[in-house]
């Protein structure tokens, strides 16, 4: 079953930080302080986290174009680039 990323997007605007970052964290390798700690680090939204995380996963698109659509959302090059640390 896909991800609809647009829904959490949308609940992202209601949701508490801690259950935004425990569902996020449950779609992703990130844990919920981790979410947490980007979310503050970047100055992100959520529903703008969402956004990105959604280009991310979205293999439909060329890396072109998931960083073309990426640079459009605030705190989107940020967030990535927080995220990406992460892993290196």
């Amino acid at each position: 079953m896909p991800i609809n990323w647009d829904d959490i997007a949308n609940q992202a605007a209601s949701n508490t930080d801690a259950h935004f970052a425990n569902q996020i964290s449950s779609l992703t390798r990130l844990n919920d302080a981790e979410i947490q700690h980007l979310i503050f680090e970047t100055r992100i939204s959520k529903q703008d986290l969402a956004s990105v995380l959604k280009e991310i996963k979205d293999a439909t698109k060329s890396n072109e174009a998931k960083v073309d659509s990426i640079k459009n959302i605030s705190g989107g090059i940020e967030a990535l680039v927080s995220i990406a640390g992460k892993f290196i």
